[in-house]
């Protein structure tokens, strides 16, 4: 079946004064605050730590079809263009927005189902779990919890982060349409049968 789901397009540019070059480390910090990223950190003594910061869209489901360009769901947008209004993100924390600012198009898009999968499983592989020091893989703990080898704390945790993707309604459309998705939903539905 041929399903289309319905988003929005986004086209943006930020406008910075003419003294900041495009290299420099503010257009960084920009694109950061906009999709996250990991931090790599190696400690003298040998160690290495990566550290996953996100960013406004690292919440949803969201694709690229080029650049300064992006695709999200409906329902997605006030985060977006508040962060183009604010600055306000989850990655940097700004006390004073700077003298940057964004211009933006919007337009309704249709979606097709292969690019909302790849968008949710994006999604999947980029959300981490958040009660640890050592950041793990929602997926992979989603699975171990299925499988009854977590403390039922952090089993409710997890079915609270895990619910938040598998209640999207892009997910509801097209979970059954990819292997990936499909395991992450079975193992939230065996997370629930375990805490009932």
């Amino acid at each position: 079946m041929f399903r289309i789901l319905k988003g929005y397009f986004i086209q943006y540019k930020f406008i910075l004064p003419e003294t900041v070059k495009h290299t420099s480390y503010t257009y960084q910090k920009l694109f950061r605050a906009l999709y996250g990223y990991t931090q790599a950190v190696n400690k003298s003594t040998g160690k290495n730590y990566k550290y996953h910061r996100k960013g406004v869209l690292s919440n949803m489901p969201y694709f690229r079809p080029g650049k300064n360009c992006v695709i999200i769901p409906e329902g997605s947008l006030q985060p977006l263009t508040s962060f183009f209004k604010t600055g306000k993100n989850p990655t940097h924390v700004w006390h004073v927005k700077g003298e940057w600012k964004a211009v933006y198009y919007m337009n309704e898009k249709k979606v097709e189902l292969k690019e909302a999968v790849s968008a949710l499983e994006g999604l999947v592989e980029r959300t981490y779990t958040d009660t640890t020091k050592a950041k793990k893989r929602l997926s992979e703990e989603l699975e171990r919890a299925a499988k009854n080898e977590v403390d039922e704390s952090y089993k409710s945790h997890l079915l609270s982060q895990a619910r938040e993707i598998c209640t999207h309604p892009w997910f509801s459309e097209c979970h059954t349409a990819s292997k990936k998705l499909s395991n992450f939903k079975a193992n939230y539905d065996s997370l629930k049968k375990l805490t009932n």
